[in-house]
């Protein structure tokens, strides 16, 4: 195996360990989340100041690229929310249509009865 395939293997590897341990600190933590989170940023910062230069860089694209793809998916959010809200208006616009067809027909039916029975009253008399 080659140079650059020892580093692949061994960033993927780091990346496993920093989850791991992400993962074991925020489950086994006493503190704070944001005390956690300032821990393990800092310890993050601690460790990409140790990492080879190749490697570094290739965390610092992977970082980026992550950063990226969470403002991407904060988008996506703002555009589901988005979508959700002019869904709601135009289901309230619809009601406000349908409610206002029905109270129309039950004027003009009211109406309506009202003729029959005035009808049926000039037949009687």
């Amino acid at each position: 195996m080659n140079k650059d395939g020892n580093n692949a293997g061994l960033f993927v590897a780091f990346l496993s360990g920093a989850l791991v341990g992400a993962a074991a600190a925020l489950l086994l933590a006493p503190r704070t989340g944001k005390e956690t989170r300032k821990i393990l940023a800092d310890y993050g910062v601690g460790l990409k100041d140790k990492l080879p230069e190749e490697l570094r860089k290739k965390a610092d694209a992977t970082i980026d690229h992550g950063r990226h793809l969470i403002d991407r998916g904060q988008e996506m959010v703002q555009r589901g929310h988005d979508i959700v809200n002019e869904g709601r208006e135009y289901i309230d616009e619809k009601k406000r249509i349908l409610n206002a067809a029905i109270e129309a027909g039950r004027a003009a039916m009211e109406h309506e009865k009202e003729a029959i029975a005035a009808g049926l009253e000039k037949e009687k008399s």
